[in-house]
């Protein structure tokens, strides 16, 4: 039986780094299923490097 190449779009996380796949593809997903983050989708606006030396 000759294999084949199945590609399927997911998502990633920026905050926690999961990735996961869509149960539908009609809506995009409101949290991450990992750490709840509602804020999965956005870039992060700091560095942790950057976190650390502000603090100080």
């Amino acid at each position: 039986m000759p294999e084949i190449e199945i590609k399927v779009k997911g998502y990633k996380c920026n905050n926690c780094g999961a990735e996961w796949l869509p149960r539908s593809n009609k809506e995009k997903p409101l949290i991450c299923p990992k750490c709840k983050s509602a804020r999965w989708d956005l870039p992060k606006k700091f560095k942790e490097k950057d976190l650390k030396t502000r603090k100080n």
